[in-house]
Formats: C-alpha cells, sequence, structure tokens
C-alpha cells in the first residue's frame, strides 16, 4: 500500500458483522490506504448475503464520503458514519460547520449568531456542485467575528446533494448509541482473528493469496462463533437434516 510518500507491505481488510450474533457476514481485502469509499462495496453484498429488504449500516467516521452514503441509500440501506470535524477553521478554533444548521424552506444557513447565510458562488467538487453561502453585511458588524472567521465574513460551503448528510444526522441524534454498538460489534471478530493471527500478521504475500487466507480466516471465526452460540449436538442434528 502507498501511504503518502512510502510505500509499505500491507493490506487493509474489511467486515460486516451482524450485530445480533458477530458473525462475519462479508468480509473482503484491499491495498487502499484508506477506508474511505469502501463503505457500499463492502455492505452490499452484505444485505443480498441476508436477504433482507433494509439494513442499518454502522462505521466510523473513516468511511465517511457523501458519495458513498447517498450510494448505500440508494441500495436500500441506512447508513450511520459520524462527520469528521475538519478543515481550516477547525485547526483555528473558530465555528466548525455542523455549528451552521441549513434551512430548507429559504434555502440559507443560520449561523452561530442567528444570521442567515445565502448563496453567493458555486464550483464543482468531485463531479458534484459546491455551493458558497455568505452575508458580508452581517459578518461586518458581528460580535462573534472573531469566534468564526480571520477573514471580513464567514462562507460555508454545502453540495448539491448534502441532503443525505442531514437525514444521516437525524437518525445519529435518534440513535445515538448506534456507535458504541458498532466498536462492540466490529472489534470483537477483529480482536479474535489478530489474537489467532499473531498481532494480525498475515502469512501469505500477494492481494490474491491474501484474500483466500482473510477469507479461511473469516470462515474458521465463524464455526467457532457458531460453536458458541448452538451447543455441538444440535448444530450436528442441523447439519444432518
Amino acid at each position: 500500500m502507498a501511504a503518502h510518500t512510502h510505500v509499505g507491505v500491507g493490506y487493509n481488510a474489511q467486515i460486516a458483522v451482524d450485530a445480533k450474533h458477530k458473525l462475519i457476514v462479508e468480509q473482503q481485502v484491499t491495498n487502499q490506504v484508506v477506508d474511505m469509499g469502501l463503505l457500499t462495496q463492502t455492505a452490499e453484498p452484505a444485505k443480498q448475503i441476508l436477504e433482507v429488504e433494509r439494513i442499518a449500516v454502522v462505521a466510523d467516521k473513516g468511511y465517511f464520503k457523501i458519495e458513498d452514503i447517498e450510494a448505500c441509500e440508494k441500495a436500500g440501506m441506512d447508513p450511520y458514519v459520524p462527520r469528521p470535524q475538519r478543515g481550516p477553521s477547525v485547526r483555528a478554533g473558530l465555528f466548525r460547520k455542523d455549528e451552521f444548521i441549513y434551512d430548507p424552506a429559504s434555502d440559507s444557513i443560520l449561523c452561530p449568531a442567528g444570521q442567515h447565510l445565502y448563496r453567493y458562488t458555486s464550483s464543482v467538487l468531485r463531479d458534484l456542485k459546491k455551493i458558497n453561502y455568505a452575508n458580508r453585511h452581517a459578518c461586518r458588524d458581528c460580535p462573534l467575528r472573531p469566534q468564526c472567521t480571520a477573514s471580513s465574513f464567514r462562507s460555508v460551503s454545502r453540495l448539491e446533494n448534502e441532503a443525505v448528510l442531514d437525514r444521516m444526522q437525524a437518525r445519529l441524534a435518534q440513535r445515538p448509541s448506534v456507535l458504541g454498538q458498532r466498536r462492540e460489534t466490529v472489534e470483537h471478530p477483529f480482536g479474535s482473528i489478530k489474537q489467532w493471527m499473531n498481532k494480525g500478521a498475515f502469512l501469505m504475500r500477494g492481494l490474491v493469496k491474501v484474500r483466500a487466507e482473510f477469507s479461511l480466516t473469516a470462515l474458521a471465526y465463524n464455526l467457532r462463533r457458531v460453536l458458541n452460540l448452538v451447543a455441538f449436538p444440535i448444530l450436528m442434528e442441523a447439519i444432518q437434516a
């Protein structure tokens, strides 16, 4: 995998785990450095295997990408991914973007000072239209400006399909414990597998071979997990039937 200016021998293992039994439903291995962009391609096969019309997909903030979150919704899945707080305003300790509230009725953004920012320019980001909102007049005399921006006015951008993030944020507000449940669910098999594999090192080399190794590892984990859930005589009866 290539990371920044360095290249290291490593692989990115992905798993989808069901919350009820902590069984691995889907697994894959890539040589992509980051998890961003891997949400749908991991979750959609899991939905097909489970044979359900709709599932909740919970991931950490490393998977946050608006195109991927939108693809999840279109595929009949409800994504729960926390939005990472990043950018120059966050680094400078100024008001974060999530402190600005979008009002769809007026197509404006309400700032922490209670003023509305309106459309003033637009641009393109990753083939998506990005709309910039501002209110120069309100910012000029705003007492909160030192907490908001080092410039003469604050600009807040919003992508054309950002309503998908608003819906996801509403779901997260209704289920605040779901992110903690994700840690308990996904880290359980990862922790067990890493312990079996002597600190998590793959024995094979090459993406094809590593994928085969991890597939067998996930199968072994599931078998051991099932034996903890179902008594062995009952399991054998089910196999014979």
